[in-house]
C-alpha cells in the first residue's frame, strides 16, 4: 500500500471527501442542510478529516480503518429519517456509489500517472500530492460542469421512482457493484509500494462507472420517453376536455340565439297588451332557461403561463370542481413558470388535497367567489389561496377558519410540504387567504 505523510494525507483526505459529498448531493440539492451547499460540503470534509486523523486505525485495512466513512453515511442517513426524507434514502445510495466509483477511478489514474511519468517518491512527496490534487480538482470541475444540463432529467426521475420495483432493483446491483470492488480494494491495498494495483483498481472502477453511467442514460432515456408519451396524452385529454366544454357552450349560445327572437317577440308582446304579470312571468321563464358554462371564464390562454401540462390539467380540472359547486374560480398566473418539474407536481397535489375539499364550505361564502394565484421569485414558487370570509369568521389555531358558513380546513396541508416549505394562514375584514411557499432547489 502507497503511503504519504499525514500533511499530504490531510490535503488529499479533504480534497476527496469535499468532492464526494459534492457529487453525492449533487441531484439532492434539497436535501442539503445549509443554504449553500459548497460551504456544507467544505464543513463535511474538515470533520472527517479530523475524525480520519484521530483515528488509530486509519492505515489498518479492516474495518476499524472505515470508521469516517460509516460515521459519515450514518450521519447522513439519521438526518434523512430526522427530517422525514428517507423515501430518497435508496436513490441517494446510488449515487453515492456512483460518487465514489468515480472519484476512486479518476483519484487512482492521476497518481498512477503521476508515479510513471515522475517517480514513486515524488508522487507521495508533498508536492506530488499537491500536483495530483490540483489535477483532481481540474477534472472533477469539468464532471461537475458536464453533468449540470442532467440535473433536471434525473431529479425528475429520482421523484418518479419513489417507491417503484425499479428503485429498488437498481439499489440492489449498485450494491453488489459496491461491495465487490471494496472487497477487491482491501485485497489489493496489502500490495507494498506498488502503482500496480493502482492501475488495476483504477480499470475496475473505471469500467463500473462506466456501465452505471450507461445503465443510468439508457434508464434517464427511458424515463423521458414515458414523460413525453404521459405529457402528451394528458395534453391531449386536456383538449378533449376543454373543447367539449366549448362546444357545450356554444350549443347553449346556439339554441339561446335560436329562441332569442321569440323571446323578444313574446316579451314585446306582453307590453303592447299592458300585460305586467306575463311579462315578469316570462321574464322568470327565461332566466330560469339560462345555463352557466363551466367554462365562461378560464381559456387555455390564461393558463398560457404554466408550461406542465399535468398542473394545466389539475388547474382546469380544479376550476371546473369549483363551477360545479356553484363557486367562481379566477386563476392569476401573472408571469410564465421557471420552477423544476418535481416542484410544480408538488404543487399540484398540493392544490387536488387541498382545493377540492374545502369547496362544499366555500360555496356557502359571500360571495362564492375564489381567487387562485400563483407567484414566482428567485427563491420560492407561492400559492395564494384568497376567499371572501364572514363577520363572525375565526381563526381556529394555525390553519382552520371557522364560521356561520363551515369550517375551512387547511390542516392536513402540513404533511405535504417538503422541508424548509411553509404555509401561513390569515383572515382580515371580509376576506381570508391561505399562502403556500415552496422554496426551489438550492444550489452552491
Amino acid at each position: 500500500m502507497i503511503t504519504v505523510n499525514a500533511l499530504s494525507f490531510s490535503i488529499a483526505d479533504y480534497s476527496i471527501v469535499y468532492w464526494f459529498v459534492f457529487f453525492q448531493y449533487y441531484w439532492f440539492s434539497q436535501l442539503v442542510m445549509m443554504k449553500h451547499v459548497s460551504l456544507f460540503c467544505a464543513l463535511v470534509a474538515g470533520v472527517y478529516v479530523a475524525v480520519d486523523l484521530l483515528n488509530p486505525f486509519t492505515a489498518d485495512s479492516r474495518l476499524l480503518g472505515a470508521l469516517p466513512v460509516i460515521l459519515l453515511l450514518g450521519f447522513e442517513w439519521s438526518v434523512l429519517a430526522i427530517r422525514h426524507q428517507l423515501q430518497f434514502l435508496p436513490a441517494f445510495i446510488d449515487v453515492t456509489i456512483l460518487a465514489y466509483l468515480m472519484i476512486e477511478f479518476i483519484d487512482m489514474m492521476v497518481i498512477a500517472a503521476t508515479i510513471q511519468l515522475t517517480s514513486l517518491s515524488f508522487a507521495t512527496s508533498l508536492w506530488g500530492t499537491l500536483s495530483e490534487i490540483v489535477i483532481d480538482n481540474m477534472i472533477f470541475a469539468l464532471v461537475a460542469s458536464g453533468l449540470w444540463m442532467t440535473r433536471a432529467p434525473m431529479e425528475n426521475m429520482i421523484h418518479d421512482m419513489l417507491g417503484r420495483s425499479m428503485e429498488y432493483l437498481f439499489l440492489t446491483f449498485m450494491t453488489i457493484l459496491a461491495v465487490v470492488y471494496i472487497l477487491f480494494e482491501y485485497s489489493l491495498q496489502s500490495l507494498q509500494d506498488s502503482a500496480q494495483y493502482l492501475v488495476f483498481l483504477g480499470g475496475i472502477a473505471g469500467t463500473l462507472v462506466m456501465g452505471l453511467s450507461l445503465s443510468t442514460y439508457m434508464l434517464m432515456q427511458t424515463h423521458l420517453q414515458a414523460t413525453h408519451s404521459r405529457i402528451q396524452a394528458q395534453n391531449q385529454a386536456f383538449r378533449e376536455q376543454y373543447t367539449t366544454e366549448l362546444n357545450r357552450q356554444m350549443g347553449a349560445v346556439k339554441k339561446f340565439n335560436h329562441d332569442y327572437q321569440n323571446m323578444l317577440l313574446g316579451l314585446g308582446g306582453y307590453l303592447a297588451d299592458h300585460d305586467y304579470a306575463g311579462f315578469r312571468q316570462l321574464y322568470i321563464d327565461i332566466r330560469s332557461g339560462w345555463e352557466t358554462s363551466n367554462a365562461a371564464e378560464l381559456t387555455i390562454e390564461d393558463l398560457a403561463n404554466v408550461p406542465n401540462t399535468e398542473l394545466r390539467l389539475q388547474l382546469y380540472h380544479n376550476y371546473l370542481l369549483a363551477r360545479q359547486q356553484d363557486v367562481q374560480l379566477f386563476v392569476k398566473v401573472p408571469e410564465p413558470l421557471t420552477a423544476t418539474v418535481s416542484m410544480l407536481k408538488r404543487l399540484g397535489k398540493i392544490v387536488d388535497e387541498t382545493l377540492p375539499a374545502n369547496l362544499p364550505v366555500l360555496r356557502n361564502l359571500q360571495p362564492a367567489a375564489v381567487t387562485f394565484e400563483l407567484q414566482e421569485t428567485t427563491r420560492e414558487l407561492r400559492w395564494l389561496l384568497t376567499f371572501p370570509v364572514p363577520n363572525n369568521a375565526q381563526l381556529d389555531g394555525h390553519s382552520r377558519v371557522t364560521s356561520s358558513a363551515g369550517i375551512l380546513d387547511f390542516s392536513y396541508i402540513h404533511e405535504l410540504l417538503p422541508p424548509k416549505a411553509t404555509s401561513s394562514l390569515q383572515i382580515k375584514f371580509h376576506w381570508g387567504q391561505l399562502i403556500v411557499a415552496l422554496p426551489k432547489s438550492m444550489t452552491g
